[in-house]
C-alpha cells in the first residue's frame, strides 16, 4: 500500500484523494455555470446560477475536508466526518450535474425556438419587402428569390428560375422585356458578382427603369443580391443635375455651367493654338420693363431674347448667368479675325422689338467681347474683361458691341482707387455744397439747390457724375446725403431771408435710412422751417416698393416738408406715380429743356408737361435754362419758375450773399500810425 506519512492507511489516502477529485470538479463546475450565466436568460440563467452555488459549496467543504485530513491523520472521529462529508458532496455535485442537464436542456429549446422564430420572421420580411432579393450558390446558381424580385423584372408566374446562372437569368429578364439598356452594364454586374467584396450597382431597363443591385457576399462562396426600383430618385437626380447646371427662367445652362465650358474651352484651345471669344451681353433698362409691364412680361422677355440669341448664335454655348445678362463662349477653333463677324451678329440683337402680351416692347441690349489668349489666359480674366468691356459700353454707348482694351483695365484699377479715397472723403472734410438759383421767370429769386461738391486734394474737382454712382455703388451715399442734408439746412437757417433750400436724396436713402426721422432730428437741431425745406427726388425712389416709398413721402409731407419730382419725364412711369402721390412740384428734366430750339418733339412735351400741371394744380420748375429765348417760350407756355446757368450757375453761398440777405463781413480799416 502506497502511504505519504506512516498515519495513513488506504482509507485514509483515498478519502484525501476523492476530496481533492471534489475540490477541482466543483471549481471547474463553479466557474462553467458562471460562464453560462452571462448568457442565458430567465430561469435557464437562475439554473446555472443554482448549480455554480452548489459547485461552488462543494468546492470549498472538498478542500476544508482535505486540510482536516492532513491535520488530524489519526483521528478516527476525523475520518468519520471526512466520510460524511465526502458522502454529501458527491451528492451536491449530483445535484450540480443535474442543475446543468437541466438549463442546458432548457437553453437549447430556447435557442431552437428563436431560431425557429427569427427564420420566419426573416422569411416574412424577404417574402413581404418590396425590394427584391434573390440568393445565390457557390457555384453561381440561383437557390431562392421572393416575389418583390419577380415583380421588379416583370417575370410571369411560373417561370423556372430554379438552378438559373447569371447569363441565363439576364437572358430571362430579356425575354420578359426587361433587358439591360447598355450591354456594358452586363460586365459590371459579373464583375461586381463575382468579386467576393461588397457592391452594388444601377442597371437601367429599356422600360426607362433604374433598378439599383447590391451585391453581398456569403462565407460559403455565394451571395445575395438586393434589387430596389430607384427610378424616381434617378429622376430626381437628374431634375437636380439640371436645376444646378441650368436657368428655370429661360432653360439656358447657368453660371455654374458656362463656367464649366470656358475651362473646358480652354483646355482646347491651348492643345490646339486655337482662340475663342467670350460675350457678356446685357438687356439695357430691364429695370424700367419690370416696373412698367410687370415681372411676367419681363420674364417673357428674358425668354424671347433666350429664344433669339438661341437662333442666332447657335455657334456658340449659351448661358444666362442670371439678372438681365447673357453670356456666350465661341468655339475653341474659332479664327481670332472672325470675331468682327460673330459681333456684327451680336449687334443686330441689340435694338429689337417683342410682342408679349398685347405690348409693343423695344429691347435694348449693350455687349461686352473679350478673346483668348489676347485679353486673358484664364476664365477669371476673360470674365471680368468682358465684363469690363460691357460696362464701358453702358457707360459711354449704349445699344453697341465693345471689345475689350487693356486702356479699360487701367480705367477699372482707377475706379477701384477713386472708391478707396471716396470712403475716407467725407471724414477728410473734402465735400463741399455749391448752390444753384432758383427763380421765377420774371427774375425773383426764391430758393436755391444744394449740389454736392468733392474737392480732392490731389484730383482737384471730381465730376459728381464719376463718385455719386461709386457712392450708390458702396454704399456711402446715406452718409453723404445726411451730411448734405445737415449742412445745407444747417446754411439756410443762417439766411435772414426765408428762401427755399432743396435737397436731393438718393433712392438708396430710402431703403437704407429712416428718412423722416433723420429730416425731422436735422430740422431740430438748425431750427429751420420745415417749410423751407424742399426734398427732390427720382422715380428711382418709387421703383422697388412702390407702397412703401409712397408711405415714406407721405410721412415727410407730415412734417411740412415739400417733395418734388426730378428729372419729371425721362421715365416711363412718371403720370402714373402723380396720380398716386400729391407732389409739391415736379421738375422738367434738362433734356427737354436744352433742346426747345431745335427739336419740335421736346417743345410739345415740355407744352404737355405744363399743361398736365396747370390740370393738377402742380407748380412747375424747368433745369437747364440757359437762353433767353428758352427762358422766353417756358414764361409764355406758363412756367412758374425756373431754373440754369441763365439764372445762376453753382457756387458757393459766399458768392449769393447779397441774395440770401447775409450781410458781407466788415473789411479791416487801415489806421494812420
Amino acid at each position: 500500500m502506497f502511504r505519504f506519512f506512516p498515519a495513513w492507511d488506504q482509507q485514509h489516502v483515498g478519502l484525501v484523494a476523492l476530496g481533492l477529485a471534489l475540490c477541482l470538479l466543483g471549481g471547474m463546475a463553479a466557474a462553467g455555470a458562471l460562464r453560462f450565466t452571462y448568457i442565458s436568460s430567465g430561469r435557464v440563467r437562475r439554473g446555472w446560477v443554482v448549480a455554480g452555488c452548489v459547485a461552488a459549496v462543494c468546492a470549498v467543504v472538498s478542500a476544508l475536508t482535505v486540510a482536516l485530513l492532513l491535520a488530524l491523520p489519526d483521528e478516527v472521529v476525523v475520518r468519520n466526518i471526512a466520510l460524511a462529508i465526502v458522502t454529501l458532496t458527491i451528492l451536491g455535485m449530483t445535484v450540480t450535474v443535474a442543475m446543468a442537464v437541466w438549463s442546458g436542456a432548457q437553453g437549447t429549446n430556447n435557442v431552437r425556438s428563436a431560431l425557429a422564430e427569427r427564420v420566419m420572421v426573416l422569411d416574412a420580411v424577404v417574402r413581404e419587402d418590396t425590394l427584391g432579393f434573390c440568393l445565390f450558390s457557390p457555384d453561381g446558381r440561383l437557390e431562392s428569390w421572393n416575389e418583390a424580385f419577380l415583380e421588379i423584372y416583370a417575370i410571369p408566374p411560373g417561370q423556372p428560375l430554379a438552378g438559373s446562372r447569371l447569363r441565363e437569368l439576364i437572358e430571362i429578364l430579356r425575354v420578359s422585356g426587361n433587358h439591360l439598356v447598355d450591354l456594358e452594364q452586363l460586365a459590371e454586374i459579373k464583375a461586381a458578382s463575382t468579386s467576393g467584396e461588397p457592391s452594388e450597382t444601377i442597371a437601367a431597363l429599356r422600360d426607362g427603369r433604374h433598378i439599383k443591385i447590391e451585391f453581398r457576399p456569403l462565407p460559403n462562396g455565394g451571395w445575395i443580391a438586393k434589387h430596389s426600383d430607384v427610378t424616381d430618385y434617378k429622376m430626381a437626380e437628374q431634375r437636380f443635375a439640371y436645376v444646378t447646371l441650368h436657368d428655370l427662367a429661360t432653360g439656358l445652362p447657368n453660371r455654374a455651367a458656362f463656367n464649366q465650358r470656358i475651362v473646358q474651352s480652354l483646355a482646347v484651345a491651348r492643345e490646339r493654338h486655337a482662340s475663342f471669344a467670350v460675350i457678356r451681353l446685357g438687356i439695357d433698362r430691364f429695370k424700367e420693363i419690370n416696373d412698367v409691364f410687370g415681372q411676367s412680361v419681363g420674364d417673357a422677355v428674358l425668354a424671347r431674347m433666350a429664344a433669339r440669341l438661341t437662333e442666332t448664335c447657335h455657334w456658340g454655348f449659351l448661358a444666362r448667368p442670371g439678372g438681365d445678362e447673357f453670356s456666350i463662349v465661341t468655339p475653341p477653333d474659332q479664327a481670332e479675325g472672325a470675331v468682327q463677324e460673330i459681333c456684327a451678329q451680336v449687334a443686330e440683337l441689340c435694338d429689337i422689338e417683342f410682342e408679349i402680351e398685347g405690348h409693343t416692347i423695344r429691347v435694348g441690349s449693350t455687349a461686352g467681347v473679350s478673346i483668348y489668349p489676347r485679353d486673358g489666359d484664364n476664365a477669371d480674366a476673360l470674365i471680368a474683361h468682358a465684363d469690363v468691356a460691357l460696362y464701358r459700353a453702358k457707360t459711354e454707348r449704349r445699344g453697341t458691341v465693345c471689345l475689350f482694351e487693356p486702356a479699360m483695365d487701367l480705367q477699372i484699377r482707377e475706379k477701384r482707387a477713386v472708391q478707396r479715397e471716396l470712403a475716407v472723403a467725407l471724414e477728410n472734410g473734402e465735400f463741399e455744397l455749391h448752390y444753384q438759383p432758383q427763380a421765377t421767370t420774371e427774375g425773383e429769386i426764391v430758393g436755391f439747390e444744394a449740389l454736392l461738391r468733392w474737392r480732392h486734394p490731389i484730383r482737384g474737382m471730381v465730376s459728381p457724375a464719376v463718385f455719386i454712382p461709386l457712392a450708390e455703388e458702396t454704399g456711402l451715399i446715406g452718409a453723404i446725403d445726411e451730411w448734405v442734408l445737415r449742412t445745407a439746412c444747417l446754411e439756410a437757417a443762417s439766411w435772414p431771408k426765408p428762401l427755399a433750400i432743396a435737397v436731393n436724396l438718393s433712392p438708396l436713402d430710402f431703403r437704407r435710412l429712416d428718412v423722416p426721422a433723420l429730416i425731422l432730428q436735422v430740422l431740430v437741431e438748425t431750427g429751420l422751417d420745415p417749410k423751407r425745406l424742399e426734398v427732390e427726388i427720382t422715380e428711382g425712389v418709387l421703383i422697388d416698393d412702390f407702397a412703401g416709398a409712397i408711405a415714406i413721402l407721405r410721412r415727410i409731407k407730415n412734417l411740412g416738408v415739400r417733395v418734388a419730382m426730378d428729372d419729371f419725364g425721362a421715365g416711363y412711369s412718371s403720370l402714373s406715380y402723380l396720380q398716386s402721390f400729391s407732389f409739391d412740384k415736379i421738375k422738367i428734366d434738362q433734356v427737354f429743356t436744352r433742346k426747345l430750339e431745335i427739336n419740335p418733339d421736346s417743345a410739345a412735351i415740355v407744352e404737355a408737361i405744363l399743361d398736365l400741371a396747370r390740370r393738377l394744380k402742380l407748380p412747375v420748375i424747368a433745369e437747364g435754362v440757359e437762353t433767353e429765348s428758352q427762358l422766353a417760350f417756358l414764361a409764355g407756355a406758363g412756367c412758374q419758375e425756373v431754373q440754369g446757368y441763365l439764372i445762376g450757375r453753382p457756387h458757393p453761398i459766399e458768392q449769393y450773399r447779397h441774395v440770401t440777405g447775409v450781410a458781407a463781413p466788415a473789411q479791416p480799416v487801415a489806421q494812420a500810425g
